[in-house]
């Protein structure tokens, strides 16, 4: 197959923004994004816009500037519950924006002749990509949990020319079966903190790289590169200035936390204050990411004032049923504490601690898997 024109725009935008590297651009106008698209998808046109769905069959211009658009793509919603035109309540399955599918092959560095094993096919196009960089001497296995994505993507695959790709339906979360070994492992679906399936560890040759975006409950990213070593040890750190946010693994979703039942005034409350406005840790990913760790299993969520009320910072842990409100009260910040956790009190010494650091970004975390403990942890001298 020719390569489509919207395929040369594509690939000259993503270079002119730094985001794709030259040894890729040959695997990106071999393999054009609208051969693994649907017909019907849905698609935000603009950040913070509302779900658009798109028909090529009613719209084809703007199914293929949507295709061509540096724009995720939803392809599923509710596990397929959700049936097109109608918008879901969580996507399960997208193609991913195209810078950041080429930060995450960046950042893998996959190499001719390589084994390539990739977590979470979706529509197959990073499969494809894979296929290319790899090349006939390399092997792509990619594997999908989902059976109708998983059959839709090896058709695809097979209708684009790759049916060299391995498309294998399983839950990767709950291991990968066999023996054989693997020189990149990408997976493009979130993995939880302390979850990383070891694995993926085993099944990665010494000096083999896994690329993951690992996230907690209070927040999604970063994507981490890990090199495995001789002792069967992963470790890595974020990758820096690529940010990611990837719909979770099946097993590894969390369920929602309805803020809005809850009464950030409750007077059985206990009270106290504080001098730090929550925005401050909550609203950035660097900030809030010590206090994610510190606790993990905790959700948040900030509301903006209204006629009704202030502004109020929230942290809930559903597990012990611990929660806690901070608003602006004058000159200082009221706190609502309730349950057996303190979270704000531990909140805020996380938050400190990290200052008390110097601040020191995603990229300085050190991450470590082995057999027996997952870890994610700051070396002395970060961030000063």
């Amino acid at each position: 197959m020719a390569a489509p024109d919207g395929v040369r725009g594509l690939v000259a935008e993503l270079d002119s923004a730094g985001d794709l590297p030259a040894e890729f651009h040959p695997a990106f106008l071999a393999a054009a994004r609208e051969w693994f698209i649907p017909g019907r998808f849905w698609y935000q046109p603009g950040d913070g816009a509302e779900d658009t769905a798109v028909d090529r069959a009613t719209d084809p211009d703007r199914w293929l500037s949507a295709v061509y658009a540096d724009r995720p793509l939803v392809t599923q919603f509710d596990d397929g519950a959700t049936a097109w035109p109608e918008i879901g309540h969580r996507p399960t399955s997208s193609a991913s924006m195209p810078s950041v599918v080429a930060g995450m092959l960046r950042a893998l560095e996959p190499q001719p002749g390589d084994a390539a094993l990739e977590i979470g096919t979706g529509t197959g196009w990073n499969a494809a990509l894979l296929a290319e960089i790899v090349g006939g001497s390399g092997h792509v296995t990619t594997v999908e949990i989902d059976p109708e994505v998983a059959s839709q993507a090896r058709a695809n695959l097979r209708t684009a020319g790759y049916e060299r790709v391995e498309t294998i339906e399983g839950d990767a979360a709950a291991g990968l079966a066999g023996d054989r070994q693997f020189d990149r492992i990408i997976a493009t679906a979130g993995v939880h903190l302390g979850q990383l399936p070891y694995s993926w560890v085993e099944r990665t040759v010494p000096g083999g790289v896994i690329v993951a975006p690992m996230r907690a409950d209070m927040a999604t990213g970063p994507l981490v590169r890990f090199v495995v070593v001789e002792d069967g040890t992963a470790r890595g750190h974020a990758v820096e200035r690529l940010k990611v946010s990837f719909m979770d693994m099946r097993s590894h979703r969390v369920s929602s936390v309805d803020f809005g039942t809850m009464r950030w005034d409750d007077d059985s409350a206990d009270r106290s204050w504080t001098d730090l406005a929550p925005w401050v840790p909550l609203l950035a990913d660097d900030h809030r990411w010590p206090i994610a760790v510190a606790l993990p299993g905790c959700r948040y969520d900030v509301w903006k004032a209204s006629e009704d009320r202030p502004g109020v910072a929230w942290l809930v842990d559903p597990l012990s049923g611990s929660w806690a409100s901070v608003v602006p009260e004058g000159e200082r910040f009221r706190v609502r504490q309730v349950g057996p956790r303190r979270l704000w009190d531990a909140a805020e010494a996380a938050y400190r601690w990290w200052v008390e650091r110097g601040e020191p970004p995603l990229s300085a975390w050190e991450w470590t898997i082995t057999p027996d403990r997952q870890s994610v942890t700051l070396p002395p001298d970060s961030g000063r």
